[in-house]
């Protein structure tokens, strides 16, 4: 697995994921499985921008850009 996170700005932050083993075959098999999710509900690390591709159950990339802190604090 090869991982990247960075610091985009002082609010967001981004991380890469490549080729992650997710699970064994014996466990089942997702052939394959797009996921792009922009999430703006306002809980936990939102605003959310993620984009997940699997194959043959290896994550080819994940990207994932997402608020750094809790929205409790921000909403208080």
């Amino acid at each position: 697995m090869i991982l990247f996170g960075k610091k985009l700005t002082n609010n967001y932050g981004l991380e890469i994921a490549l080729f992650h083993h997710l699970r064994q075959f014996a466990d089942g098999l997702t052939l394959f499985n797009v996921n792009v999710n922009w999430d703006r509900y306002l809980s936990d690390h939102t605003p959310r921008f993620l984009c997940h591709i699997v194959a043959c159950n290896y994550t080819l990339i994940e990207i994932n850009i997402y608020y750094l802190y809790h929205n409790n604090d921000r909403h208080e």
